[in-house]
C-alpha cells in the first residue's frame, strides 16, 4: 500500500492504520478514513484506494478496527458489498450494526446469515428497517422466540397471512410476541378474529379451573378478556376498510356488543364506535358518523336504537362523544396514553351509572395507564 497523498484520504492515517502497532490508533485512523469514504466527493482514484483500505480493515487481527469499520459504515449504499459480508460473518458485536442495518445486503445474503442460527444475529436481521416476507418466513423458521417477537414488533417487517397465523400457532403462550401481534397495524383480518377467538378460549379454560368461579362468570370474564383484546387490535392506524371488515366478521360471530360500543368510547376510539354501530344498525360509516356527532337529541338515539343499544348505553356514548369534542376542540396537543387518560376520567365520573362490569373494565384500564406513567 503506496504512500500516496490524496486530497481527501489522508497519507498519514492510511500509514497508521496499514503500519502502526497499536490497537487503538488504527482504530482511530479506521474511523478517519471510514467517514472520509461516507461523507467525501471521492475521484475515482480515491474511490479505489478506499475500497482497498476497507478490505484491508476487515482483514485486522484486532476487533477494535473491524468494529470501527462496521459501526461508522452500517448505512452506507457505498460499503462494497463484499466486505459487508465479510463483517456480517464476523463476531457479534462487529455483525449486527452490519446485518441490522446495511443496505448492500441482499435477502440471499441474510438468509445465509440466519440459517447459521446465531441468536443474536437473527434477532440483528428482524430489526432491519424493512425486513422482506422471505426474510421473515427464514426468521420464524431459523430464529428463536425473541426474534420472532422482535420481528413481529417491527412495523417494516412484512407478515402475510400464512406466517402470521404460523407465529399465532406456535407462540400464542409467548404473551411477548403475542401483545407485538396483536399491537400491529398491517394484520389480516382473518388473524384478527384468530387471535380474539384464542383470547377469549384460553381465558374461559383458565377460569374455569377456578373452583371459586361459575362457568357463567368465566365466560363473561372471558369475554372481557377478548374485549380488551379487540378494542387493542382496532388501535394504531387501522385503515376505515380493516375495520369495517374487522367489525363485521365480529358482528358475524355475536361479537360486537353494546359492551365493546362503551368500552371503546371510554377510550376515546371514536373508529371503533363509528364503524360498530353503523354494522349493528346496517349502515353506512359515514351516515353512522354523522348521526354520532348530531347536535340535535334524535339523531345519535336514533342511530342507537337502530344499533339495538337501550337508553343507558345511548346516553353513555353521547357522554363519550361530548368529553372526545371538548378535548379535540381544546386546541392542546395531548399525547395518547393522557388523552386516554382524560378520557377514562371524565366517563368513569358522569353523572349516571355505568353497568358494572364495563365500569370495572374502564378502572381496571385506568388504573394500567397510571401505573404505567408511573
Amino acid at each position: 500500500m503506496g504512500e500516496v497523498a490524496l486530497e481527501h484520504l489522508k497519507e498519514e492515517d492510511i500509514r497508521i492504520l496499514v503500519r502502526h502497532p497499536v490497537a487503538e490508533k488504527r482504530a482511530n485512523a479506521a474511523l478517519r478514513i471510514c467517514r472520509t469514504f461516507r461523507t467525501a466527493d471521492l475521484s475515482p482514484t480515491e474511490r479505489a484506494l478506499a475500497t482497498d483500505l476497507l478490505k484491508f480493515m476487515a482483514q485486522d487481527a484486532v476487533d477494535m478496527v473491524r468494529r470501527a469499520l462496521a459501526v461508522t459504515l452500517k448505512n452506507s449504499p457505498e460499503l462494497p458489498r463484499l466486505v459487508a459480508l465479510k463483517l456480517a460473518a464476523d463476531v457479534e458485536n462487529i455483525a449486527t450494526p452490519i446485518l441490522e442495518n446495511s443496505p448492500v445486503l441482499t435477502d440471499v445474503d441474510l438468509i445465509e446469515i440466519l440459517r447459521s442460527k446465531a441468536a443474536a444475529k437473527v434477532i440483528a436481521v428482524a430489526r432491519r428497517p424493512r425486513v422482506s416476507g422471505d426474510i421473515v418466513r427464514a426468521i420464524v423458521r431459523y430464529g428463536d422466540s425473541r426474534a420472532v417477537a422482535e420481528v413481529a414488533a417491527n412495523d417494516g417487517a412484512i407478515i402475510d397471512e400464512e406466517t402470521a397465523g404460523e407465529i399465532i400457532d406456535f407462540y400464542y403462550n409467548d404473551d411477548l410476541i403475542r401483545d407485538a401481534m396483536i399491537s400491529r397495524n398491517d394484520l389480516p383480518v382473518k388473524v384478527m378474529e384468530k387471535l380474539l377467538s384464542l383470547v377469549s378460549e384460553e381465558a374461559a379454560v383458565n377460569l374455569a379451573k377456578d373452583p371459586n368461579i361459575s362457568a357463567k362468570t368465566a365466560m363473561d370474564l372471558a369475554s372481557g378478556a377478548r374485549e380488551r383484546a379487540t378494542i387493542e387490535l382496532t388501535g394504531g392506524t387501522k385503515s376505515n376498510f380493516e375495520l369495517y371488515e374487522l367489525f363485521s366478521h365480529l358482528f358475524q360471530n355475536g361479537r360486537l356488543t353494546p359492551s365493546l360500543m362503551i368500552r371503546a368510547i371510554g377510550l376515546g376510539r371514536i373508529s371503533v364506535v363509528k364503524h360498530g354501530l353503523a354494522i349493528l344498525a346496517g349502515i353506512k360509516p359515514s351516515k353512522a358518523e354523522l348521526m354520532l356527532f348530531d347536535p340535535g337529541p334524535l339523531g345519535l338515539k336514533s342511530l342507537c336504537v337502530q344499533a339495538g343499544l337501550n337508553d343507558l348505553h345511548a346516553r353513555i356514548i353521547r357522554a363519550g362523544c361530548a368529553i372526545y369534542r371538548d378535548l379535540e376542540i381544546s386546541g392542546i396537543e395531548y399525547d395518547s396514553e393522557y388523552f386516554q387518560t382524560l378520557m377514562l376520567q371524565r366517563t368513569l365520573t358522569l353523572p349516571f351509572e355505568i353497568p358494572e362490569p364495563d365500569k370495572a373494565w374502564l378502572m381496571e384500564r385506568l388504573d394500567a395507564i397510571e401505573l404505567q406513567a408511573a
